[in-house]
């Protein structure tokens, strides 16, 4: 019975979401969207910004360790590089968590 009741729950949820069933309030005339996705639009980089990104950037390319990231970590299709500031240990952490699923080797 509990699961005849779950199994209801989600056939009225993805009905809902697909939009065969609308509900409206009260008094209201036509149905409205329960969910609105809006995406703001990007906002513009000003030339401060860039070239703090740019200092960053090369900051941690000094600074920084480096590692070789290979993804999928079992049948690698692509590579990159990661840097990060830090212990070696802790730097390769933040790579690991950074790309999960990917193999994190040192740079040769």
């Amino acid at each position: 019975m509990k699961y005849m009741a779950m199994a209801a729950a989600g056939v009225c949820l993805l009905a809902m979401s697909a939009g065969t069933i609308s509900v409206q309030a009260a008094g209201a005339t036509e149905a409205k969207a329960p969910i609105v996705l809006a995406q703001a639009e990007m906002k513009k980089e000003t030339t401060t910004q860039k070239v703090k990104r740019k200092v960053k950037r090369a900051w941690r390319n000094i600074t920084g360790t480096q590692f070789d990231v290979a993804c999928p970590a079992i049948l690698p299709l692509s590579h990159s590089t990661c840097t990060e500031t830090g212990s070696r240990n802790a730097a390769r952490a933040k790579c690991q968590a950074a790309n999960p699923l990917c193999s994190v080797s040192a740079v040769k």
